[in-house]
């Protein structure tokens, strides 16, 4: 047992090597916000490229990048792993992936549980979501009072999910602990 934590850390170890040095990181590709993103598209770069770095607190967010280190390393923990093509948790999840929403689903091989997190700007408009979301069952969860809402009870058979609207920002977690995990929520 020992030895598979210490594998496990050695792994999460190294990608956390990986994504800092630049190796494992890429930027979004601006087509693409359309479509519903689940991993950074490569920027190619050539040689000589003078471009300044980039500050990673500016960067657009993205499924490496979205969750706090700590969360992320929980997450490779419990073996987790970043889905290509992920089934969607309702029809909230399915309405901000289709109006261009960071789309991250972790889910554990040979198994059904998962982790989900949709990110999508919604600028002004972030009001007229949470009055929709309250018509459609919606509650302010005044346990956690920190302004999320909690989905109704019968939105999912095994998951309760929560969204919280933050600087025109709606973020969106199949449980309300993980938006406590959101980095840009820190």
């Amino acid at each position: 047992m020992a030895f598979r934590t210490q594998s496990l850390a050695a792994i999460a170890a190294g990608a956390l090597v990986l994504i800092l040095s630049g190796c494992g990181a890429g930027a979004l590709d601006p087509s693409a916000s359309d479509s519903v993103t689940s991993a950074p598209t490569p920027v190619e770069t050539t040689a000589g490229s003078t471009d300044a770095p980039v500050d990673p607190a500016a960067a657009p967010a993205s499924c490496d990048t979205v969750l706090t280190e700590a969360e992320n390393q929980r997450l490779a923990a419990e073996g987790h792993a970043l889905e290509d093509d992920p089934f969607l948790l309702g029809p909230v999840m399915e309405r901000m992936a289709a109006e261009g929403a960071l789309v991250c689903v972790w889910s554990k091989p040979n198994s059904d549980v998962s982790v989900w997190y949709a990110r999508l700007d919604v600028g002004d408009q972030g009001e007229t979501w949470l009055a929709e979301l309250q018509a459609d069952g919606w509650l302010e969860d005044t346990h956690q009072g920190d302004g999320s809402y909690q989905a109704p009870a019968d939105y999912d058979a095994n998951y309760q999910p929560s969204v919280m609207l933050d600087s025109g920002v709606l973020h969106f977690a199949s449980y309300n602990a993980l938006l406590r995990e959101v980095a840009e929520l820190q």
